[in-house]
């Protein structure tokens, strides 16, 4: 009897110690696989924009090839007639035929899968395609912000009339002496005011952080740099990628960078020669 009771008693089941260090192996397991899971699916979502962007960098050099190596104007009234998506003539006063989506729109094979990527899609798919708001959407929120201030010109900046006369901008192909380091477009993001009801990411235009006469364009002190929610703050840029940029160069190719890298004015702009470097004017 004495024998069966102490095989009995080495049978018995896992102690609650036992069953406590199981659980937390389990809970650790799991958690790791929903991380993994989450790179995973983060990794397919910046390759799948990093192919996109290289398509819209190929269509914005085969558009500048069709000018006669001249570059795409950023923001600013049309020379040619501007069509939408479904081929519809764009009023030339609207603001949307002044920014760069429409003027690229010919040179892509498929502008919607090209200019809006991942959740920009989504959102994009989810309005009205014949309303208003489905062309100013289109056109405010592309996943990629152009580099217009430095190349092809913009309105609201290098082109503005009092500048015009000095020619800020480098508006020909020939002008870039470094293309696989020439910034064109970049993952961007709205500003916090435009975003209410709107897609939180996604921006027509990216902008520098110095502009003229040694100006720091950006929010805080010449120089320094701390990221902020508001990505008016620094240039649109948005750092979606792993607290990383991704951008497009001249030369076709896409890499990612974090903002602090971007401070670099030789990205920016062909003719800068310095990190600092900006043109001098003197109206």
């Amino acid at each position: 009897m004495q024998q069966r009771n102490n095989t009995h008693s080495s049978q018995k089941g896992f102690t609650l110690i036992e069953l406590l260090i199981v659980i937390a192996i389990i809970a650790i397991l799991t958690a790791l696989t929903v991380v993994i899971a989450g790179k995973i699916l983060d990794s397919a979502k910046s390759s799948k924009e990093s192919g996109a962007l290289r398509s819209v960098l190929q269509g914005y050099t085969l558009a500048a090839t069709d000018r006669k190596g001249k570059l795409l104007i950023g923001y600013d009234s049309p020379d040619d007639i501007v069509k939408g998506f479904a081929g519809e003539v764009i009023d030339r006063n609207s603001p949307a035929s002044w920014r760069y989506v429409f003027r690229i729109l010919p040179y892509l094979d498929n502008a919607i899968t090209s200019l809006y990527i991942n959740d920009q899609k989504s959102f994009l798919d989810s309005v009205d395609i014949t309303s208003e708001e489905y062309t100013y959407i289109a056109t405010v929120f592309p996943s990629f912000g152009l580099n217009s201030t430095w190349l092809g010109g913009d309105k609201m900046t290098s082109n503005m009339e009092f500048l015009e006369p000095f020619k800020i901008a480098t508006n020909y192909l020939s002008g870039v002496r470094n293309p696989a380091n020439q910034l064109v477009f970049a993952s961007a993001k709205a500003s916090l005011e435009n975003t209410d009801s709107l897609p939180a990411e996604g921006h027509y235009k990216i902008t520098s952080p110095y502009f003229i006469n040694e100006g720091w364009y950006w929010e805080g002190e010449q120089g320094s740099f701390i990221p902020t929610n508001n990505s008016a703050d620094h240039g649109f840029l948005s750092a979606r990628h792993e607290s990383k940029v991704l951008t497009g160069q001249l030369d076709g190719s896409t890499t990612f960078q974090t903002i602090k890298e971007l401070l670099d004015m030789r990205k920016w702009n062909p003719k800068a020669k310095t990190s600092e470097w900006t043109p001098t004017v003197i109206p």
